[in-house]
């Protein structure tokens, strides 16, 4: 079932690349005070080209305290050509940072949906490949070179014959637009290629009846092993899904569940992706809101924490986990201190550089306690657990 690691991560990878977008929307800002201040070639007056350089360099360094701010430091002081194309350059990168960072949001929120696909996917697949074996069974004469026993097969499995036979697991293909009618070289190519070639399977495949505890034990081991191990599949799901390193750790979960299930057809029940996906959305468009809104102030905490060390000089990816992590930190009572700081440790571990665990660590086990004793941090019900 999906977890709140997996959603502080979408979180944590939306709001990086937001940074990153607004990072390039300034440099487009920059471009239009440069555009604003470039000397009229057509103009058959004399153009002023240093005093056009020094109201460019002004309007650059006014667009920087509106970033930083919100406001300039001398607006009585700065002409009003620079003060108008600075923050007409202002308001540009702030609507475009804007709506960059919510379609990042949606986009992360999508890829986490689209694993409850690729799960269906996976059950899918191992339907289509047991219709493979059925043709490669009813062939009259078989590869002298490559013989393959044909005692038994997938599509004699009773796990497979209560997958075909679910209506709902059927629905569920039918409505993700699962088809393999284009793929069908790949389908072969993996019962050929991976499949036919796996030990447990051509043993399997050698004895005409099975208990019910062996149809479970090759379909499991198929999907560990074969679905989920070898090369050809791996590909496949890899070039889908971007995030396939993130995500085949729940689809496998997920697939494992359901399989155990189907033993029987009055067993069977496709596992659920999420107790509450509406909740779980809300959690991570809150999250990332609360960073957005409340960084400037989180980095002043940090920065009073890191003495003598610039933020500047953290890794931005560490920079993004330690506000994620003051924004549930503070904004979350009902999560335990602890909860919030293992999660983003581990975050950081598998996301930032193999230093950043211990950083993370070191940072937000000072700044929890101090923000605790200031009453920043309030924590009430569940919240309270594990925070001595």
């Amino acid at each position: 079932m999906l977890n709140r690691r997996l959603l502080r991560t979408k979180a944590v990878q939306a709001l990086y690349a937001r940074q990153l977008t607004a990072d390039a929307n300034r440099l487009l800002a920059l471009d239009h005070i440069e555009e604003a201040f470039a000397p009229d070639l057509n103009s058959m007056e004399p153009q002023n080209r240093p005093e056009l350089a020094g109201m460019k360099r002004l309007a650059d360094i006014a667009l920087d305290e509106l970033i930083r701010d919100g406001k300039t430091a001398d607006d009585q002081e700065l002409p009003d050509k620079v003060l108008k194309v600075a923050r007409s350059a202002y308001e540009a990168y702030s609507r475009q940072t804007k709506i960059d960072g919510e379609k990042l949001v949606r986009r992360v929120l999508n890829e986490t949906e689209s694993i409850y696909t690729e799960f269906i996917r996976v059950l899918s697949l191992l339907i289509e490949l047991a219709h493979q074996a059925r043709i490669d069974r009813e062939r009259r004469y078989d590869d002298p070179e490559a013989p393959f026993p044909k005692e038994s097969g997938l599509n004699d499995n009773g796990v497979i014959k209560v997958l075909v036979a679910d209506s709902a697991l059927q629905d569920e293909i039918i409505r993700n637009g699962i088809t393999w009618h284009n793929e069908m070289n790949l389908v072969r190519k993996i019962y050929r290629e991976a499949l036919r070639k796996d030990e447990e399977y051509e043993k399997y495949c050698k004895t005409k009846s099975h208990t019910t505890e062996e149809d479970q034990a090759i379909i499991q081991h198929i999907l560990r092993q074969v679905l989920l191990k070898h090369e050809v599949p791996l590909d496949y799901f890899a070039q889908r899904d971007l995030y396939w390193d993130d995500h085949n750790e729940l689809i496998r979960s997920l697939a494992i569940k359901t399989l155990r299930s189907a033993d029987f057809p009055h067993t069977f029940q496709l596992a659920p992706f999420t107790k509450d996906w509406e909740e779980d959305r809300e959690f991570v468009e809150d999250l990332c809101r609360i960073v957005v809104e409340e960084s400037d102030r989180y980095d002043k905490y940090l920065e009073d924490q890191l003495k003598n060390w610039e933020l500047e000089r953290v890794a931005l990816v560490d920079t993004i986990i330690l506000r994620t992590a003051l924004a549930e930190l503070i904004h979350y009572p009902g999560i335990p201190v602890k909860v919030t700081i293992n999660e983003f440790i581990e975050i950081a571990k598998r996301y930032s550089t193999p230093k950043s665990g211990k950083f993370i660590n070191g940072v937000l086990d000072v700044l929890s306690v101090k923000l605790a004793a200031e009453g920043i941090i309030r924590k009430s019900g569940r919240g309270l657990i594990d925070n001595k």
